[in-house]
């Protein structure tokens, strides 16, 4: 059965979610806490938590930093819960690995519903939500200011087997598409955004996984930031 971890510094909103979580179902509450050192600890503790439901506005810090020492163990999902839906907000979350992102409305009420389908491999993202994330991909190229180098067009001839830096593993063009689908994007819109087939992105996506010796994308994004930690180098997050 599925544990989840409630980061939630509002009372009223955490014991709710609580109440909820702990009721017949799955799946099931493992801790409930209010701040960003509460969060890190249970998680740095290997506590139980396949799902962390977290807030960004926390009383000591941002959930950012809960969502990227989450993301630390392959497998984990993220799920954000937010008043905050501003582009700057949502970017800011799934760079940083989160796998859905609802506001703190209706979407509060289907929360197990969100979270089976989160587990299941999709990204629960409330209607605004979602509406910025289709503005941002509408975006002219060259215009994109995201910290991450996904979706910048390259000339796929060259960049497919040029290192993307000294000591990576993988190619520029592999580092892209790893970078895309780390952040829940499909092959087809990863694909789209890099201007090459979905063929092309399978391709890459089995060459990623060969050499890094992995099976799925959250343990490539593990495996590829744990490598370039080892050495000091920058990572995706």
């Amino acid at each position: 059965m599925d544990q989840v971890l409630l980061v939630e510094d509002d009372v009223p909103t955490r014991e709710w979610l609580v109440a909820l979580l702990t009721s017949a179902g799955e799946p099931q509450l493992a801790h409930a806490c209010g701040t960003v050192q509460e969060a890190l600890a249970w998680l740095r503790a290997g506590r139980p938590a396949d799902v962390v439901l977290t807030d960004l506005g926390l009383p000591d810090g941002s959930g950012l930093e809960v969502i990227r020492e989450a993301c630390r163990t392959p497998g984990r999902e993220v799920l954000v819960l937010s008043i905050f839906g501003d582009e700057s907000n949502v970017l800011s979350a799934i760079y940083a690995g989160a796998g859905g992102y609802l506001l703190k409305d209706g979407s509060v009420d289907s929360i197990r519903e969100h979270l089976h389908c989160l587990r299941s491999g999709g990204s629960p993202l409330s209607p605004r939500i979602a509406r910025t994330l289709i503005r941002r991909t509408r975006q002219a190229p060259g215009t994109e200011t995201s910290p991450t180098t996904a979706f910048r067009p390259r000339d796929d001839a060259t960049s497919a087997v040029a290192p993307s830096a000294p000591g990576s593993p993988l190619s520029e063009r592999e580092l892209d598409v790893l970078t895309g689908i780390s952040k829940g994007f499909s092959y087809v819109e990863v694909a789209t955004a890099l201007g090459i087939t979905t063929n092309t992105v399978r391709t890459h996506v089995r060459k990623i996984y060969d050499k890094l010796a992995v099976n799925s994308r959250l343990e490539a994004l593990y495996e590829y930031n744990r490598r370039m930690d080892e050495q000091g180098r920058p990572r995706i997050c």
